[in-house]
């Protein structure tokens, strides 16, 4: 996969036409983000906002700016505009009850202030035994009270710390999981991006390669028709599962869109990175998939699922975008020269 969005200029006049006919018939405006989310879902190569979209359409509910632009910031843009926006509104609920604790804090000590000041009065004056213990008694009770409010508001401050605890690791998830694939729980491309940034940065890495494998399932639109989307999913699934299982440490994979999988090799020369390729090869072309059988009784294994993979490399702080289209490049040499094999990128033909 070259960039985000790979379809030629036939292909990609076409959805337009196909676009232009579907954001006619409802009230949000033509504009880049909403171009964005029609153009994502049309071509599928975003599966938890082509959900969303579906679900939608399905309701037959119109679409206006605000729905589509929600869609925009949760599916598409960088971050995850609502947990930030909803992180936002309870921190200030938290912050302003610790704001009201304090304010009645601040009355309890200037009454205690007061008070400490009036018995400190009356003791410069000659007392008589009755009132002295009257004296002791108040000065006793206000400082139970002051007690009572000080403990009020360290309870205050603990649990308001638990609930912005609870928050921060709230947002934080929010933010992993715009990088996750939900339905493979591998990166995202977002993630794989992520990823990359963070390994050009690491100091212990400069100066090394990187290898970059880019895999793709073998007529997995035969396999959708002949067991259907429910099984092509699984598929994917078991796929990723397989690649996790097969790269350790720093190593990354991410989904970049349908079937096709990137796998991030840090400090790998490509002779690492071909066997490693190989090794996955064969084992996903070993495996067999249970089918999805209606008859509980009846279990079916699919095999012969098998993939074609690619292979390019650059330095670590490089151009991994440009590294990333090559070892797509490899990758269609594997698909067009009979699938099922693992090709280096060797340069423009």
């Amino acid at each position: 996969m070259k960039t985000r969005y790979t379809q030629d200029k036939p292909a990609s006049a076409e959805i337009l036409r196909l676009m232009l006919q579907k954001m006619t018939a409802h009230p949000a405006s033509f504009i880049p983000p909403i171009y964005a989310v029609w153009y994502e879902f049309l071509t599928g190569i975003n599966p938890q906002l082509s959900k969303e979209m579906n679900k939608l359409l399905d309701s037959k509910e119109p679409l206006d700016n605000d729905i589509m632009l929600d869609l925009y910031g949760r599916h598409i843009s960088d971050g995850n505009p609502e947990a930030q926006k909803s992180f936002k509104q309870n921190m200030q609920k938290v912050l302003d009850n610790l704001a009201q604790v304090a304010e009645l804090t601040d009355s309890e000590t200037d009454r205690f202030s007061a008070g400490l000041q009036k018995h400190g009065d009356a003791l410069s004056h000659e007392l008589d035994a009755s009132t002295l213990q009257n004296l002791v008694s108040e000065i006793a009770q206000d400082t139970q009270t002051m007690r009572h409010s000080v403990e009020s508001l360290q309870g205050k401050l603990h649990q308001s710390k638990n609930e912005i605890d609870k928050l921060q690791q709230e947002l934080q998830n929010a933010r992993v999981e715009a990088l996750i694939d939900p339905l493979t729980d591998v990166f995202n491309r977002r993630g794989f991006e992520a990823q990359m940034k963070k390994h050009a940065a690491d100091a212990e890495l400069q100066g090394k390669k990187v290898s970059f494998l880019m895999l793709d399932i073998d007529f997995f639109k035969k396999i959708n028709d002949t067991y259907g989307h429910l099984f092509g999913d699984k598929v994917i699934r078991a796929i990723a599962a397989a690649l996790k299982a097969k790269v350790k440490g720093q190593d990354s994979v991410a989904r970049m869109g349908g079937e096709e999988f990137a796998v991030i090799l840090p400090d790998t020369p490509l002779e690492g990175a071909y066997a490693v390729a190989e090794h996955i090869r064969q084992v996903i072309e070993k495996g067999k998939i249970r089918a999805l059988n209606k008859e509980p009784d009846k279990e079916e294994y699919v095999g012969g699922i098998t993939i074609s993979i690619g292979i390019a490399n650059c330095d670590i702080s490089g151009n991994w975008t440009d590294a990333l289209s090559k070892a797509d490049e490899a990758l269609y040499v594997s698909k067009t020269t009979g699938r099922n094999k693992t090709s280096l990128y060797s340069g423009p033909a």
